[in-house]
C-alpha cells in the first residue's frame, strides 16, 4: 500500500536532516572496521564511548538521564502533565562484530531528533516524552539477544541478568558497572503510555518497492529446530557409493527439501539454515553423522506451526532416501507479536500526512518493540537499507530516508503525547 498524497502543513514540526546524519557519522568513528563499518559490542570500551555520547547530546537537549539494572538508558523529556505515561521512542546502540553505521543507531539517534525537532520548534508535550537505549539488543558478547529490553519486560529474573558471562568470560553486572551505565530505576518507576522503534528494514522489500517507510504491523514468529543426521562413518574409497550411508549428502538434500517446504508456503514464510556440522572432517571419510539448525519464521501462528511441521517431515524424509536417520527437536520458539493497531495507524497517518510512499510489511527480524510489546502499545517504523543489506559493514541508508523516517516517528510520538502549546499559537 501506498500512501496517498497530502500537502505538508507549513507549520509542521519536523527533523533537522542534516543534524541527524552528522550524528550517525560521528558515532562510526567508534570501533571502525573495515573502513565503513563498526564493531563495538555490548558493554565494551566502545560501547561506553558511544553511550558517552549519546548522554551528551541528550543532556545538552535538556533532558533527565537514568538507567537501569541492565544498563539500559532513558532520556526523560518532562510534559505538562508529569501523572501521564511516558511515550517513548529508541532501540540500541550496541553493532553486531562486523556491523553498519546504523542497525540500531538510527533508531535511537530519530528517537532524540524527535524531540529535539520540538525543541526548536518550542513544542510542549501533554505527556512526558523518553528516548530508550536498550542494552545488547544483538546478543553477540551476551547472550541472549535483546537481553536488555527482555530484562525490563520481566521475561529475566534480576539474578540471571547479573550472573551471565560473556564469550570474553566478563560477568554481565560487572561490565554494565565498569562502563558506568548500572543504574537504580526499577521498570516500575517508569510508566509507558506508548513505545516506538524506528529501525533500517534490514531487506530488500522497501528499496525493491521504492518506498521511504514501512509500517510495520507485526514481528514474525520463529522457531529453530535442531535436525540429527545419523548414517555411518565409511571409508570413502572402498564403499560403493549404492551402499552408503552418508549423513552430509542427506544435509544436503534436506537443504533442497526445506527451500521447497518454505517457497510452497507462501511469500511470507522465510526457512534457513545457517549452521552445519559434521561429526568428522577427514576428506577420505563418508560422514557418519551431521547436525544442522533450521530458522523458520512466519507472521501467522497457525501458518508457522505448519510450516514447522512440514519442515520436520521434509528432514526424515529427504534423509530416508539416502539411507539415513534425522531426529528433530525443537530449541525454542517465539511467537508472531502483533503491534497495537492504534500505534500502527498514527505511523501510517503520519506517512500519508507527509506525504510519503510507504508499506504495510512484518518485520522479519526480531526487535526490541517484541518485547515492550507485551508491556504497552508498540509500533515501528521501518526506512530502506541499500540492498536490504545488514549485519555487514557495508550497511547504508540514505540520509533522506532517515530523515523522511524521523520525521514520521516524530509526528506519531506528537500525536499520542499531545500538544500544549506551540510558537504560532496552535495546539
Amino acid at each position: 500500500m501506498s500512501g496517498v498524497a497530502h500537502p505538508r502543513r507549513s507549520n509542521a514540526p519536523h527533523v533537522n536532516a542534516d543534524r541527524l546524519w552528522s550524528r550517525h557519522m560521528e558515532l562510526a568513528r567508534v570501533g571502525v572496521v573495515e573502513e565503513v563499518g563498526n564493531c563495538r559490542l555490548a558493554l565494551s570500551d566502545e560501547d561506553g564511548t558511544v553511550r558517552d555520547m549519546f548522554a551528551g547530546w541528550c543532556r545538552e537537549a535538556g533532558l533527565t538521564l537514568r538507567s537501569d539494572r541492565a544498563g539500559n538508558m532513558f532520556a526523560l523529556r518532562a510534559g505538562r502533565d508529569p501523572s501521564r505515561a511516558v511515550v517513548a521512542a529508541g532501540s540500541h546502540l550496541d553493532t553486531q562484530p562486523h556491523g553498519g553505521r546504523f542497525d540500531g543507531i538510527s533508531g535511537v539517534l530519530a528517537a532524540l531528533e524527535a524531540i529535539e525537532a520540538l525543541n526548536d520548534a518550542g513544542i510542549e508535550t501533554e505527556a512526558p516524552l523518553a528516548v530508550i537505549n536498550w542494552t545488547n539488543e544483538e546478543g553477540v558478547r551476551f547472550a541472549p539477544g535483546l537481553l536488555g529490553s527482555a530484562w525490563f519486560a520481566g521475561r529475566i529474573a534480576d539474578e540471571t541478568l547479573d550472573n551471565i558471562v560473556s564469550a570474553d568470560g566478563a560477568r554481565f553486572a560487572d561490565e554494565v558497572a565498569r562502563i558506568g551505565w548500572r543504574g537504580d530505576m526499577l521498570p516500575v518507576d517508569l510508566t509507558l503510555d506508548s513505545f516506538f522503534e524506528l529501525h533500517i528494514e534490514q531487506g530488500p522489500v522497501l528499496e525493491r518497492a521504492g518506498a521511504q517507510v514501512g509500517v510495520v504491523t507485526s514481528v514474525q514468529g520463529l522457531r529453530w529446530l535442531d535436525v540429527a543426521i545419523t548414517g555411518r562413518d565409511s571409508h570413502a574409497g572402498t564403499t560403493p557409493l549404492d551402499l552408503r550411508k552418508d549423513a552430509l549428502l542427506a544435509a544436503g538434500a534436506i537443504l533442497v527439501a526445506l527451500r521447497r517446504t518454505g517457497l510452497a508456503a507462501g511469500p511470507d514464510a522465510r526457512v534457513s539454515v545457517g549452521r552445519l556440522a559434521t561429526a568428522t572432517d577427514g576428506p577420505s571419510t563418508i560422514v557418519g553423522h551431521a547436525d544442522l539448525v533450521i530458522d523458520i519464521r512466519h507472521p501467522d501462528q497457525g501458518a508457522l506451526d505448519r510450516l514447522a511441521r512440514d519442515c520436520a517431515e521434509a528432514c526424515c524424509t529427504a534423509a530416508a532416501e539416502f539411507d539415513c536417520e534425522a531426529e528433530v527437536s525443537e530449541r525454542f520458539a517465539i511467537p508472531p507479536q502483533l503491534f497495537d493497531r492504534d500505534c500502527v495507524a498514527l505511523v501510517e497517518t503520519a506517512a500519508r500526512a507527509l506525504d510519503l510512499d510507504y508499506l504495510r510489511l512484518p518485520s522479519g527480524a526480531l526487535h526490541d518493540a517484541a518485547n515492550i510489546a507485551a508491556l504497552t502499545p508498540t509500533a515501528m517504523v521501518f526506512v530502506p537499507c541499500r540492498d536490504g543489506i545488514s549485519h555487514n559493514v557495508q550497511e547504508y541508508a540514505a540520509p533522506e530516508d532517515l530523515a523522511a523516517g524521523a520525521d514520521v516517528l516524530l509526528h506519531a510520538m506528537l500525536e499520542r503525547a499531545g500538544i500544549v502549546s506551540r510558537p504560532d499559537g496552535q495546539g
